[in-house]
This record gives structure tokens, sequence and C-alpha cells, in this order.
């Protein structure tokens, strides 16, 4: 379906809003599973789910629509991809509740129909590799990858209808734990970041097969990532940092794909969540834990807290800083409007998702428009920004 067509269904789903000024479209994906003593809140899980919000660089976002799928925290964020059109979106589950009552590795994707944004239904569930986790979508939407952190697997699926088929696996070593897989923007290469033994691997994708090419040494816990437009530069988050910065620090690098060498790289602080590009690609958003807390009678919680970091990007990937901002705790997923100026953020530990404005040169918070959820939100995707 074409985006005139969706375009038609979001004005009719949203009421009374004209076509030219439809908002942009998120989509959040929150995990209840991880009930944690010290929150201040009953010790029972609250539903898992996925949800579509609407905002827009002038407009606070909303919960159109939502629906109780499995989804996680877990991980980088990038548990959550959508289809160019908004057609439809995949959600990855890497845990679930055994009858014990106790979380058990799970690997299972499931396809969300959004042709209605405001009722999300579930179309198909699939299996993928043990702790399925990271999820990317090529740009014709015909081709999925996911990884098994459980297993060390990257699983290619075909898309026909939005019916997902598996057609082959890529099985990594021991341990290698990849947690986020990308894909460039021709739809041929794909980049696994492997948490475990700190490597990126580079697969080809050939129609309904996937084949590993090369290893590249890279820095230590490589965790989340993105791709630039031309796909010549990964922009990646290492936990343990790189050869070029401080061992044992968070920082975010920029690789060449040509050469698989990292070109530059800054330290950021403590657990780097998520890294997106801007929708013309003239910034980085980089969401960092920060050693902030998991629960709200941490001794720090009043102390520390998590920060949105923007960065310029330069000619040949460099980044430069821009600016920063404080934000929540444990807090995860980020993406742009689809002007750049508006960025929402995910904060676990105060389940909400809040709201910034970025002129090019500031952040600034919108305290009035932070949209609470129920569960911790732990990914968050756009169209456009991943």
């Amino acid at each position: 379906m074409g985006w005139a067509m969706r375009a038609i269904l979001l004005a009719t789903a949203l009421a009374l809003v004209p076509v030219a000024a439809l908002a942009d479209i998120a989509i959040s994906g929150q995990d209840g599973k991880q009930v944690r003593a010290g929150d201040g809140l009953p010790m029972v899980p609250t539903p898992d789910s996925v949800a579509v919000l609407e905002f827009s660089s002038t407009r606070a976002p909303r919960i159109i629509g939502s629906i109780n799928v499995c989804s996680t925290q877990m991980g980088p964020p990038s548990a959550i991809a959508v289809a160019p059109d908004y057609s439809f979106a995949l959600a990855t589950c890497p845990q679930q509740f055994g009858p014990d009552g106790k979380l058990m590795p799970q690997n299972t994707v499931a396809v969300l129909d959004l042709m209605d944004p405001t009722h999300p239904k579930l179309l198909q569930t699939v299996q993928a590799g043990t702790g399925a986790t990271g999820v990317f979508l090529n740009k014709k939407a015909s081709v999925a990858l996911v990884t098994g952190t459980g297993d060390d697997t990257i699983t290619l699926f075909t898309i026909k209808d939005r019916q997902l088929t598996q057609t082959s696996q890529v099985k990594l070593e021991a341990k290698a734990e990849p947690r986020d897989v990308i894909i460039a923007p021709d739809g041929k290469v794909a980049y696994a970041l492997r948490f475990g033994d700190a490597k990126v691997t580079k697969l080809a994708i050939n129609g309904d097969q996937l084949s590993r090419v090369a290893d590249f040494d890279v820095g230590v816990q490589p965790d989340g990532g993105n791709i630039s437009a031309d796909g010549r530069y990964l922009f990646v988050n290492f936990f343990g940092g790189t050869p070029s910065t401080t061992k044992g620090v968070g920082a975010t690098s920029v690789i060449d794909t040509r050469s698989g060498k990292i070109v530059d790289a800054h330290e950021v602080g403590a657990l780097p969540e998520s890294v997106v590009l801007s929708p013309d690609g003239k910034y980085a958003a980089v969401v960092v834990g920060n050693g902030s807390a998991t629960v709200r009678n941490a001794a720090n919680y009043s102390s520390v807290f998590g920060k949105l970091s923007i960065f310029a990007v330069g000619k040949g990937g460099k980044l430069t800083p821009v600016t920063e901002a404080k934000l929540g705790h444990a807090c995860q997923g980020v993406v742009f409007s689809d002007n750049g100026k508006r960025l929402l953020v995910q904060c676990s530990v105060e389940r909400d998702i809040r709201v910034f404005d970025f002129d090019g040169k500031v952040l600034t918070e919108r305290p009035e428009a932070i949209l609470p959820m129920v569960s911790r939100p732990g990914a968050m995707v756009t169209a456009k920004t991943r």
C-alpha cells in the first residue's frame, strides 16, 4: 500500500486532522515482565504491549493504538521494526514467563497489522533463534533479520503479503551473543553486532539466503547501532569502549564499512543504549544510561541520571558533540520527528516517554508533554530513524 492510501487511512483514524497536518508515527514496545523490588509498585507483572504513537515537532505524543503482545527492554532498544509505509510492524520476544512463573528464553517474532493504526492486530507469530532480540527490515520490507542472543544466530525471513517465512540462518561462534543486526540501504549486506566476543560480522543477503562474509575486530561489547543512508558508515555503541577510548567506558563509534575499521569514537558514559540518525543524516542522537538507577529506591536515584547526547555527523562520518540533556533513569530508545526538530526518549524506570525540541544547537525538554506508560518502554522506531 502506498503512502497516499496510508495518509487517507490515518486521516480517517485520527478524525478531523487535515492530511497536510498529519503528525508523525512512532512504534513503541513496552515490557511488563521486568518486575523490580524497590520500584515502589506491586510486585506483579504489567502487560507487555506495542503502541502506536502520534506526535510531531509541535504536538505532544499520544497513544492512538495499542496491542498486548510480547515486547522487551532487554538488550539494545532495537526489538521493534516497522515497514516504510507503516502497514505492519515486527516485535521480537527474547523471554517469557514459564509454567513456574519464572522468566525463560523465548524465540518468537510477532507480525502486527497496522493498516488501521488505531487498532493493531496480530497477523502471525514466527520463531527465530533463542533469545530473539534485534530486528531489522530492509527498505522494501521484503526481508527481515533477527538476532538470537541465546543460540548465537542470525535468522533471515522473507516477507510477502506481510507474512514471514524463515529461509536461512547463520550460526556464529558460541557466546558471540549478537544483540543487534543492521541491513545496509542496498539490501545486499548486513552487519551483526556481537556483544559477547567484541566483533562485527558482515553478512551477504542474496535473495532468500544469508551468508557470512567477514568479521571485524572492533571495540568491547558492541550493543546497538545504525547505518548512514549511503551505507558507508556504521554508528555503533560499545559498552566497554574502543581501542582509542578509555577501557570500560561506554563509547559511540563510527565504522567504515569498506575497511571494517573504526574511523571515529567518543566516550559517552556507561551503557550507551540507542544511537539513531536524524532523517536528514546530519545528526546522531545517543541515549546513555550513564550509571543511572534501575529502581526508584536505589541510593543514587536522586543524584545520577541518564543523558541524551547529540552529535553532528560530518565528512567521513566524523562526529562532533553539539549538546546534551539530562534524562531519567535506565532510558532506552529514541526517535526523531520526520523534520528532525523533536525527539522522543523512553525512560524505563519512570515508565514514560519524554519529549525534547532540537534547533540544531540546543535541546529543550518539554516536561508538559511527557507520555506515561503502564509498563517499561524498551524499544522504539520510526520508518525514518531505523
